[in-house]
Parts: structure tokens; sequence; C-alpha cells
């Protein structure tokens, strides 16, 4: 019975050991890691308030296969004056399937939810839910670019509080997105990601091109710099956040 006890701790420890030794891949959005982004983040918008502030973003690997993400954002709001919380985020992210010797290299669905915890009168929060359920797929174009496109649904809740000029009834939508990792180097890689986005699939349309770029450059083996740009082009709405990374 001691014998087999020690056996277990020990084989227990090598796996330990051997993870804690495994190159990291950040590129590729289905390489799960436990990691934790610290996000300095600056947003302006022409027809509203700019708002800026840290943003942390969790993520907790429990095997290849899961993923699980929390990211809460601390802001400020120009325009109000007010500093707090922002809209809580959770994701889990299943993975059945990877194999990266494959043109198809990996396949899997998952949930993305937004928590309406910002304040809305303060300019910190949406006042709605908006729950995300889709499905990934990697496309293994070259050992230097991949791509991974994202079907997703998008089911935006009715207003948690009562305001006028929101709308009252739930929006129904979907948005295409496809995250196409380009390796620089052992170092550095970018993320291009164009999004098409349709909130509304009903008669009052609300269509966005969005697109995001992400830089990302290796410091150390647990230590990453990353730069984040988004725009909204046609509301003029810019996003841009720098990042420290930081492997557990």
């Amino acid at each position: 019975m001691k014998k087999s006890f020690i056996c277990i701790i020990f084989l227990l420890l090598s796996n330990f050991l051997f993870a804690q030794d495994e190159e990291i891949d950040a590129s590729k959005p289905t390489n799960f890691y436990t990691q934790l982004y610290n996000h300095l983040e600056y947003n302006y918008s022409k027809n509203g308030a700019d708002t800026y502030g840290y943003r942390a973003e969790f993520m907790f690997a429990p095997s290849e296969a899961h993923l699980i993400l929390a990211e809460m954002p601390l802001l400020h709001n120009t325009e109000t004056g007010k500093t707090g919380i922002g809209d809580f985020r959770a994701r889990y992210f299943y993975l059945p399937y990877k194999n990266y010797d494959k043109f198809l290299g990996a396949f899997g669905p998952s949930v993305d939810i937004f928590a309406p915890t910002g304040n809305y009168d303060s300019g910190l929060g949406t006042g709605s839910w908006l729950i995300q359920p889709g499905v990934t797929v990697g496309l293994m174009i070259a050992d230097w670019i991949q791509a991974f496109p994202i079907l997703s649904y998008q089911y935006t809740s009715s207003p948690v509080i009562e305001r006028p000029g929101l709308f009252q009834d739930p929006q129904h939508g979907i948005s295409f997105q496809i995250i196409t990792p380009i390796i620089l180097s052992e170092k550095m890689f970018l993320q291009v990601t164009p999004i098409y986005s349709a909130s509304n699939i009903n008669l009052e349309r609300n269509d966005r091109y969005i697109q995001e770029f992400i830089a990302q450059y290796a410091l150390s083996e647990k230590l990453q710099i990353s730069g984040f740009y988004r725009g909204v082009f046609k509301d003029d709405n810019h996003t841009a956040r720098l990042a420290l990374v930081v492997f557990l």
C-alpha cells in the first residue's frame, strides 16, 4: 500500500514537471494554458464617452480539452466621472478534437456570457445580458499561418433596468469571425481577426464589421507582452490594450 502511494505521488509530480517544461504556443486559440492577462485599456468613442482602466482576464485550463475564462474590468468613464467595475465575462471552451498534423486541426464548441454587472447610469455597463454559444474550427494552412473560423449565435436580453432609449425586447443575432495567427518568430506572433456581427436579425438590423489585431511577444518562458486593437468603424469606436501575460 505504501509503495503504491509513493508511485502515485511520483507519477503526479512527473506530470507536473513535464507540464511546466512544455513549450508555450499561445498563437493558436485552441492551445489551452492557465494564464493571467493584465490589461491596461483605453476606449475611444466619437458618439459617446471614453473609458479607460484595468482589465483582468484569467484563464484556467484543467486539461488540453477544457478552458474556463473569467474577465472583470475596472473602468473610469470620462463623461460621468465615475469609476467602477464593468460587465463581467465568463467563457467555457470544450475541445474534443485537436490534431495539428491534419488540415482540420481542431474543433470544439464554446459559450460566452457577459453579465450586466457594470453600472449603466455611470457609463460602465450595457444593462443587458449577452449570451453567445459558438463553434470553432481550426484550419492548419501552413506552419506559419492558420485560420480559426468561429460561428456564434448572439442572444441579448431585455434591459435589466428601465431606461428610455434602450431596446425593450430581446435581440437575436449571429457573428462570424476568423482568428488568423501569423507566426513571425519563435517569440512573436500576430493575430488578425475580421468579424461580421449582426446583433439583431429582425427588421431593425444593426450589422457591423469589426477588425481586431493582436501582437504578442515572449519576454521569457512564463511572461509575454501583448498589444491589442479593436475597431468598430461604423460607430467610430476604437479600443487599445497593452497587457502583461503571466503563464501559471
